[in-house]
């Protein structure tokens, strides 16, 4: 099959979940067969050069349009008395959409695929073609912005995010049931999209993993960490609840316990995330080293949708986990078994205590998140199951 991916963003590099998710999906695809085309704007904020883009992107043709879509305060008022959800607006172009159109005149597709919500300003174009398409949605968007509402005090924020929620909850509706198959990552989301269009086809397609062989006594003795994009705002209130309302728990009990924090948008010198034993290192080179290098992987969010990409990641790569029940969802593991759950600030800080301490449990934690890696979200098996959904789908239409 030829495939068209049209995306919002170039994944690369793979610093946050959204990225690592896109650009696994493009190899995996390309390591089945398929001759994938990725169509996607290349932002001002997160820019690709086109010599990475060459180097990274060798299994695939990229197709990128330059766009500066960095939110505004004039691009929110003029979106508010527009009517429109400034999330979605920022990503139309029209200079984009002329692109994309001379390549559906100049070529043929077996296939669209939309990567994600703020790649579907372009489904019109693609309808107009009269290709099949399908929305692979990362997360249920305006879930995440419903949690965010609910979850803040300051009173303009939360009246800013009830209505960019309810904007975005009938904008995704409309645009689920205006597609040809639906591509949750998360069951959870599975079970929503269900509700919202009812009968669409589905195929569930979790983030793969390429297995890594790890030595489950690298562990480093008095270590947690968080690793997350500092510019997705449910990591910033989960690293602010863990410095504020955990950490000092933990340290009462480990005085010499260290908690290492990393991610895109993370400044060094933030003083919200100063504190005894707290260690912040910023945006880093190579995610994987940082991982194995730092202990037990923290997560502490309570907003958000998808899969915790890198919970993944650190199942494969041999680092406990602890993370609260919407940290985990969508991800098929469970607690005592691959990792610990805890949704209080007492139950977090007991649990980081106990897994520092036990060494019997993170041995076990370890070998079977490994064994979770291997079984469920190993990528090859995953794209396989996705092609075929595509081609029999074609078949169909």
């Amino acid at each position: 099959m030829k495939i068209l991916v049209v995306g919002s963003r170039i994944p690369w590099p793979l610093k946050d979940g959204g990225a690592i998710a896109t650009y696994q999906m493009l190899k995996g695809l390309s390591a089945q067969g398929a001759d994938i085309v990725y169509f996607s704007f290349n932002t001002r904020k997160h820019h690709v050069a086109p010599a990475q883009i060459a180097e990274h992107f060798n299994f695939c043709r990229v197709i990128d349009v330059p766009l500066d879509a960095n939110p505004t305060l004039w691009g929110a008022l003029k979106a508010i008395l527009q009517g429109k959800n400034y999330n979605i607006s920022r990503f139309e172009s029209e200079k984009a959409n002329e692109v994309l159109k001379d390549l559906l005149r100049s070529e043929k597709f077996d296939w669209v695929q939309l990567e994600g919500l703020y790649a579907s300003p372009f489904l019109e174009t693609i309808r107009e073609a009269g290709l099949p398409v399908s929305l692979r949605q990362h997360n249920a968007e305006f879930q995440i912005w419903k949690r965010l509402a609910s979850g803040n005090s300051n009173g303009l924020k939360k009246l800013y995010f009830n209505l960019l929620a309810s904007q975005l909850e009938r904008y995704e509706k409309r645009m689920l049931n205006a597609v040809d198959a639906i591509i949750p990552i998360a069951p959870s989301d599975k079970i929503i999209f269900e509700k919202i269009a009812p009968g669409k086809p589905m195929y569930l397609l979790p983030v793969g993993q390429e297995r890594v062989t790890q030595n489950a006594g690298s562990f480093n003795e008095n270590s947690f960490f968080h690793l997350g994009s500092m510019e997705w705002m449910p990591n910033i209130e989960a690293v602010k609840w863990l410095v504020e309302k955990v950490w000092p728990g933990v340290r009462s009990k480990l005085p010499l316990a260290e908690l290492h924090l990393a991610g895109k948008g993370l400044q060094k010198n933030d003083p919200d995330f100063m504190g005894e034993g707290i260690h912040v290192h910023g945006e880093i080179s190579d995610a994987h080293a940082f991982i194995q290098s730092h202990g037990i992987m923290v997560v502490p969010v309570f907003a958000g949708g998808g899969i915790r990409v890198k919970i993944l990641e650190a199942f494969n790569l041999g680092a406990p986990v602890i993370s609260t029940d919407i940290g985990i969802q969508g991800i098929d593991a469970h607690s005592e078994e691959e990792l610990l759950l805890a949704n209080t600030p007492n139950e977090f800080a007991g649990a980081m205590v106990r897994l520092q301490t036990d060494a019997g449990l993170r041995e076990k934690l370890i070998r079977n998140a490994g064994l979770l890696i291997e079984n469920r979200y190993e990528i090859q098996t995953i794209m396989s199951g996705l092609l075929k959904f595509y081609q029999d789908m074609r078949n169909k239409i």
